[in-house]
Order: C-alpha cells, then structure tokens, then sequence
C-alpha cells in the first residue's frame, strides 16, 4: 500500500448524560508493516461492505468545516495531524445531541495512489477475547475489530479537487446506534444521496436496447462484458464510466469502433450520466435470473429464457429443457430409489 499518513484519536463517553471526551495522539503513526496490515485489513473490509451511499461534501461550510480543512492540508497549509485533531473537534461537536455510549477510534488513512490519492476515515471498536499465556494460563485481550465496524468515509481526493465528479465521498453508514451514525454523517460532510439501484437500472435498459442492435452471439458478449466491467468497478469502489466502458468492449468485440457504445448512449439517452456508481445487485441479476423459498432455490443465465426455460405467467410454471447432466441422474436415481 502506498500509505502516506495514517493517525487515530479516542473519542469516548462510559456514562448516559456525560459529555463525550477526546484521546489525541501527539504525532502521526511512524509507518511500519503492523500499520499497513491493519490499513489493508479496514480497506479490504470497507471494500467488501455494504450499506455504501455515494455523493459529495456540502457547500454549507459554515456548518460542516471540515472540507475546508481538508483542502488547507491538501494545499500544505495545515499538517495531517492538525487537520485530524479539528476533525476530531468537530465530531465531538456533532455528537452533542447523540445519547447513545460510545468508546471508539477514529483512524484518518490518506494513500496516494496511481488513479488518485484518497483519505479513508474509519469508526472502529476494540473487541475483547481470550487466550492462553505462556503458562497456559486464561487470560483477556483487547484487540481492534477491523471487520466490524460500520460507520466508514472515503474521499477520492483528486477528483474531489478538480471538480468532474459529483460521487467523490463515499459514506458506508450500518451503524445500529442511529445518533452515532447520523452525527458521523455530519462530521464527514456528507451529501446529495444518490439512487444508484435507479442509476444502475437505467444504465441497464441502454444496454439493453443497444444489444438489440447486434447479432445474438455479439449480444451475448456484450453484456457479459459489461456485466464483469461493472462488478470489477464496484469490487474496487470505483464509478462506471461510459467512455471507458465503450473502450473496453472494443478490446473485447474487435468490430467496435472505441466509441460506438458512447456514441450510442450520448445519441439515444443523453441524460444518462457519463459516471455513476453501479449496483452489484442489480448487476448480477442482469445475466442471471434466481430465486429461492423454503424448499425450492434456483439460478439460471438471463440468455436461457425463452430458449432451454420457458415461463407462462398464466399457469405460473417454468418448462425446463436441456437438463444439466449432474442434475439429470440426480433425478433418476431418486425417482429410482422412490418407486
């Protein structure tokens, strides 16, 4: 990892009415190997997580400041350390009204990366558990639990700074406490929601209408490519953007122009947005078709319906052709060892 500060503070209130109290560090960790194992550990962990929203810092500064700290560290006018005690400060500010206990603490990542420097802040807890000492003796510890926490921000920071994109900050928000999380929310700055379920489905039905447009085989490539394209974006907190998706599958289908697929979307959907967050739900399901119940759960390529799977709404039954040969003699032999 390309770690380039990494600090974290103690914020902590043990009794019901108390105030909450900071714990902060004098100096930024001295980077070693221990801290870039637990930086990669709360990224892998943030990456995997749900419960994400996408947008922006508010323009309010009055009330959230901490985009104009953010930008005097970026610019050198304010160190890293200095800028995560004012965080700090004004966190403890927004949990005023919260009556929820708390003892957590705080961890400010920032990485400078090849595709953009990001500063990733994370809410984690100590958890406690049990060994046994050289002696063979029982005994507790403590230890930070880097794949349960649930209140997390990460800021791509390059495009924060020039301004192209409006889906920067991304908020990971599953906390139970809902004081804790509404005031981390107000602490990060955190804005303008956006319905990527919506997003991703529009996105979805252009696909659809531009593999319309193919020869099956083609068709079947396309959005097989755009469906691994997309879950490799998401796997990686990246944006799908249309430009690089059009490039992609002109590596991929050698008679595509670069830009056909761009070209086809800017021509029959212009206000689809050129960069939007996919959702891996609906993503997924595009080429794939499941369902379950309690004692029935099945799963099928999209392509199959209307081809090997038939449906009929009417009757409400599935027509299944060109049985898997595993699932076939699973059949005969139990309807062999029924009779």
């Amino acid at each position: 990892m390309a770690l380039t500060s990494i600090v974290a503070h103690r914020i902590y209130r043990h009794s019901p009415g108390g105030a909450f109290e900071l714990q902060l560090r004098s100096e930024v960790f001295e980077l070693n190997g221990k801290l870039e194992e637990l930086a990669y550990e709360l990224k892998t962990q943030f990456i995997r997580k749900g419960g994400k929203s996408y947008g922006r810092f508010s323009d309010e500064l009055g009330e959230f400041p901490l985009p104009a700290w953010l930008r005097d560290c970026r610019e050198e006018r304010l160190g890293f350390l200095s800028f995560s005690h004012k965080a700090m400060q004004q966190f403890q500010q927004a949990l005023e009204k919260a009556e929820s206990l708390l003892d957590a603490y705080i961890v400010f990542v920032e990485e400078k990366l090849e595709v953009g420097d990001t500063l990733s802040v994370y809410l984690v807890e100590h958890q406690s558990g049990l060994y046994l000492d050289g002696e063979l003796a029982l005994d507790e510890s403590l230890f930070l639990d880097t794949s349960g926490f649930t209140l997390a921000a990460k800021i791509q920071l390059n495009d924060w700074t020039s301004g192209d994109s409006t889906t920067y900050l991304t908020l990971m928000r599953a906390r139970s406490d809902k004081d804790i999380a509404e005031a981390f929310t107000h602490f990060i700055a955190f804005t303008d929601k956006q319905d990527i379920k919506h997003e991703t489905a529009e996105f979805l039905k252009v696909v659809d209408d531009f593999s319309n447009t193919l020869d099956e085989n083609t068709a079947r490539i396309t959005r097989t490519k755009v469906v691994d394209y997309c879950l490799e974006q998401n796997k990686a907190g990246k944006a799908v953007t249309i430009a690089d998706l059009s490039t992609t599958l002109a590596e991929e289908v050698k008679s595509y122009e670069p830009e056909r697929f761009v070209r086809y979307v800017e021509s029959t959907k212009p206000d689809i947005k050129p960069e939007f967050i996919p959702h891996a739900g609906q993503i997924r399901s595009y080429v794939r078709i499941s369902g379950r119940n309690d004692s029935l759960s099945m799963s099928f390529a999209s392509d199959c319906l209307g081809r090997e799977i038939e449906y009929d709404p009417e009757q409400d039954t599935l027509t299944i052709r060109n049985l898997p040969p595993a699932l076939k003699a699973r059949l005969i032999k139990h309807l062999k060892e029924a009779q």
